[in-house]
């Protein structure tokens, strides 16, 4: 067989976690839009919500699936050939990535699993504060846990990690934006991507034939943006039409968002700090454009859209 000729089964059935999300979403609608004729899975951890995502999404069927119920798990597997698995911060990735990989291998149907990760993708493990292994927001730690559980399992799995922030991350910072026109955040150094961008990454890759991207690693951003967020604020100002200050001092964001984060404020204080001793390790690529077809959106086009909803 020439070694050009792609080999991968193109999904007829596919599952997504965390489908309410803002990665989910997208992800299913754009897979719908791109071939009805995929039979579609969505799952949500918490009863309550099954019947929002029927209401939601009419053309799939919804499920109910927690990490750390093996039987809802390979329930929700059950004849699913393309897998998106996406964790929220704070997932005990050991024992949610063990149920997972023994769900798949009982099914045994899953010819593409795709897995998103937040991993600074060239930092030292060794590197990681010792405070950071039992943190709420412990991303270089479980994340690396999950990679380490699938990598073992020799399951089909392509990972998807944000070598990015979401742009939609500017919607949590409006209350200074709306009050003072302050952008009031930590000033990382950090690439951008906008969600929905990704999603149509993951669609495109669920659809695609080409048997490479098993196993493969792929950082995603939008090849474009990499800034401070002092720097954001600059370019509120030029979109916006009004001068935006910024605030990263530790006070200035303890005061705008510890009183509704409680702890959770702390240990993003943390990680931020833990990125930015290892942010030289951050680089622009062009792998999401070469996968879209085309220019990711910026952050300029993404503030340009949303403008009246971070000012008003």
């Amino acid at each position: 067989m020439s070694e050009s000729l792609n080999t991968k089964p193109v999904p007829r059935s596919i599952l997504v976690f965390g489908a309410a999300g803002h990665i989910g979403k997208p992800l299913v609608e754009f897979l719908h839009q791109e071939d009805p004729q995929i039979r579609l899975r969505v799952s949500t951890s918490n009863p309550e919500r099954v019947d929002d995502l029927r209401r939601e999404f009419p053309y799939a069927e919804a499920v109910v699936a927690n990490y750390f119920d093996l039987p809802s798990l390979e329930s929700a597997a059950q004849g699913m050939e393309g897998v998106f698995v996406n964790t929220p911060s704070g997932t005990g990735e050991r024992f949610a990535m063990t149920n997972l990989v023994a769900a798949l291998n009982k099914t045994d149907s899953a010819v593409h699993i795709l897995r998103t990760l937040g991993l600074q993708p060239e930092a030292n493990p060794r590197h990681i504060p010792q405070h950071m292994h039992d943190s709420l927001l412990a991303l270089p730690v479980q994340h690396r846990i999950a990679r380490q559980i699938l990598d073992e399992s020799e399951l089909p799995v392509t990972y998807l990690n944000f070598g990015a922030t979401f742009m939609d991350n500017f919607l949590a910072m409006r209350g200074g934006l709306v009050r003072e026109r302050k952008l009031i955040w930590h000033n990382r150094l950090i690439p951008f991507i906008d969600p929905r961008d990704i999603a149509e990454v993951a669609g495109r890759l669920f659809l695609s034939d080409n048997h490479r991207h098993i196993g493969q690693f792929h950082t995603l951003n939008n090849g474009h943006d990499l800034m401070r967020f002092s720097d954001v604020a600059e370019l509120m100002s030029e979109v916006f039409g009004e001068q935006i200050t910024h605030d990263g001092s530790k006070e200035g964001f303890f005061k705008e968002y510890g009183p509704y984060m409680g702890p959770i404020a702390d240990e993003l204080w943390s990680f931020f700090e833990y990125e930015r001793a290892n942010e030289v390790v951050w680089a622009r690529n062009d792998f999401v454009e070469r996968v879209l077809g085309r220019k990711p959106r910026t952050v300029r086009e993404w503030l340009e859209e949303h403008a009246d909803l971070l000012l008003k």
